[in-house]
């Protein structure tokens, strides 16, 4: 019975990950309504800080953070959860919460190109063809946003996102291998939250109107639930049934967004859903040619 029990477990967790944090994007724009993108992003983290300290607490976890982790500590902090965690309800409120969230497909193929300088690691033949197809995705991402009368800068900074956060994976793997996920997801949250707090409490307003109510219910369930619970179930994903599992809630989360966009009436275009599925082809082109390398041996870096 428990043999059959496990992998039912590890589908609800998949299935609960997919679930909130495909939402996210529809509850930065609800919080929006009452709070500003900085304040999302303080509030948020503290939830998520919160979960993670008290399953690491209960779970008795060690500290192993050393002097020579200070600096690349900062650095995934910053581009990893400050500046995204900023910029998407900030997009979110500009262009549209589908727009913004289908851009989580790209982390896997952006992850491939930052791999190079930073780990050494080089494409295959097929993954750098899923590579130079994913950047002729983003170009029509681009073009589409354009289309949806979106600044310049404005996307420029909504392809950041996803380049931040390939950028801070690359440097986890490289700088944080033994250290629990767990905890240094607890760390990165809790030092977002210490940055960007006093940041919104002098530069942004509450707006206190008939929204406020729905706001904070949204506010709540990104940082407890988004933030907080789906990282765990993440990361335990991730321990117990590997990386390449959990990496498939790639597929899933912008397919989430875009029933989400459509439920909230917003514009969803033929070249935003063609460009979004070429994406997730290459991703999965580019995962079984990872899987076939993986079984004749590990690659350099890995």
């Amino acid at each position: 019975m428990s043999l059959l029990r496990q992998p039912a477990m590890h589908y609800l967790y998949f299935a609960i990950v997919s679930l909130v944090w495909g939402s996210g994007f529809f509850l930065m724009k609800k919080a929006g309504f009452a709070f500003g993108p900085l304040t999302i992003a303080a509030g948020s983290t503290f939830g998520g800080a919160v979960v993670l300290w008290l399953f690491w607490v209960v779970t008795r976890g060690e500290w192993h953070i050393r002097r020579r982790h200070l600096l690349p500590l900062a650095f995934v902090s910053f581009f990893g959860y400050i500046l995204p965690y900023s910029a998407q309800p900030f997009l979110v409120n500009h262009i549209g919460h589908g727009f913004i969230g289908v851009m989580v497909s790209l982390v896997p193929v952006l992850t491939i190109v930052v791999s190079i300088p930073i780990l050494g690691v080089f494409p295959s033949r097929t993954q750098l063809a899923g590579v130079l197809v994913g950047m002729g995705c983003i170009v029509l991402m681009v073009i589409d946003g354009m289309n949806r009368n979106a600044g310049l800068l404005y996307l420029v900074l909504a392809v950041s996102v996803p380049l931040c956060y390939a950028v801070s994976n690359t440097l986890v793997q490289r700088s944080f291998q033994e250290i629990p996920s767990i905890m240094l997801a607890a760390i990165f949250m809790t030092a977002a939250t210490v940055c960007l707090t006093p940041l919104s409490l002098g530069l942004e307003e509450i707006r206190v109107d008939s929204n406020l109510t729905h706001a904070v219910a949204a506010m709540v369930f990104l940082a407890v639930f988004a933030r907080g619970i789906g990282m765990l179930l993440f990361y335990k994903l991730i321990k117990e049934r590997g990386p390449l599992f959990a990496s498939m809630v790639t597929y899933v989360i912008p397919l989430e967004v875009l029933i989400w966009s459509w439920v909230d009436n917003e514009r969803i275009t033929v070249v935003q859903v063609s460009a979004i599925m070429i994406v997730l082809l290459m991703v999965g082109v580019v995962q079984r040619d990872i899987i076939r390398r993986g079984k004749k041996g590990p690659e350099p870096g890995s």
